[in-house]
């Protein structure tokens, strides 16, 4: 599991990252990876997927908001828990879809509040074994952040907010991979994950990551069928 900190004192991340390595270590998650940002710009520089950003809201040069609201702008989905002293930001926070908000000083009956939620809603996630593009290394990604796939010859790209992966047999194969239930196979080609769709037409479909795909004529009935059930579920999930 990989965790952002974004904060401009050190003080409170090395605060922040103790007790959060805590938590983990009662609950026997030990595959816990920090990294530790001092400014928002270096958090949106980073090309890596977190499953987790605990960010502060009053930083230096850009501040959190601002900067969670960038990444959404990007269509980046991860989890955030905003980290703050000022309070009167939390109704802002919710805006650009923070998961949590903790006052500093931070409790630890808080934090491991938020963090049960966390583990219950995301770690649970099925995960499907791929090719790092870039370094070849194998490893585990999770579902719910794979954008879309994509067939090509007789191996399928995995596309993620910042990184691209091969699985290495068909889009077929990957498809009978994939546990979860937000997934469609809107085209011969292309896997879509509902969760990360923008708009769409007869033709194709815009993803927040404004990247277009196309979608069969035989597809689309069911597909749009599927999406607005897809939306409706999630709806009813965030009363």
């Amino acid at each position: 599991m990989k965790i952002a900190i974004c904060d401009d004192e050190k003080i409170y991340r090395d605060n922040l990252i103790q007790k959060t390595d805590n938590y983990f270590k009662t609950t026997g998650i030990d595959d816990v990876v920090y990294f530790e940002f001092s400014d928002g710009n270096d958090l949106m520089s980073s090309n890596i997927d977190f499953d987790l950003i605990f960010i502060d809201h009053k930083m230096k040069n850009i501040n959190g908001l601002e900067t969670v609201s960038h990444l959404r702008a990007r269509g980046n989905d991860t989890h955030v828990i905003f980290v703050s002293s000022y309070k009167d930001i939390v109704f802002d926070s919710m805006i650009v879809k923070a998961f949590r908000f903790l006052l500093k000083p931070v409790s630890d009956d808080k934090l491991k509040e938020a963090l049960d939620s966390f583990i219950k809603e995301t770690v649970k996630c099925p995960s499907v074994i791929v090719q790092d593009e870039s370094s070849l290394a194998m490893c585990s990604v999770k579902e719910n952040s794979i954008i879309y796939a994509q067939a090509e010859n007789v191996y399928t790209k995995i596309f993620t907010q910042n990184n691209t992966y091969v699985f290495r047999n068909t889009l077929s194969k990957f498809e009978e991979e994939l546990k979860s239930s937000f997934f469609f196979r809107v085209h011969r080609s292309y896997i879509v994950n509902l969760g990360y769709i923008e708009s769409f037409s007869k033709t194709d479909i815009l993803l927040t990551t404004q990247e277009k795909v196309p979608i069969s004529k035989k597809r689309y009935k069911p597909f749009r069928e599927d999406f607005f059930e897809f939306v409706k579920k999630e709806s009813i999930n965030k009363l």
